[in-house]
């Protein structure tokens, strides 16, 4: 599979950076969580809602439908709601 040109900001090495220094300092997997949930707060992230890995707020807001709609799909056999 061939990569997209991929260009990297300086907000998105900031934004690694203090991820990376935060984990460096962890002691155990608790400062971990908590770490976690800080940077979720920090930067405003949602948990997608199929795979409740971390989004953003445009991604969570696209694939919050899509998955609502599956979910009335599955459990009633149509999505008239969303529609």
């Amino acid at each position: 599979m061939k990569k997209k040109n991929f260009v990297v900001t300086e907000t998105m090495q900031k934004v690694a950076v203090d991820i990376l220094e935060s984990l460096t300092f962890c002691k155990n997997m608790d400062e971990v969580v908590e770490l976690y949930q800080l940077m979720f707060e920090k930067y405003q992230l949602n948990n997608d809602p199929f795979t409740k890995l971390p989004c953003t707020n445009k991604e969570y807001a696209e694939n919050s439908l899509e998955y609502q709609r599956q979910i009335m799909i599955e459990r009633y056999g149509h999505c008239d709601v969303l529609d």
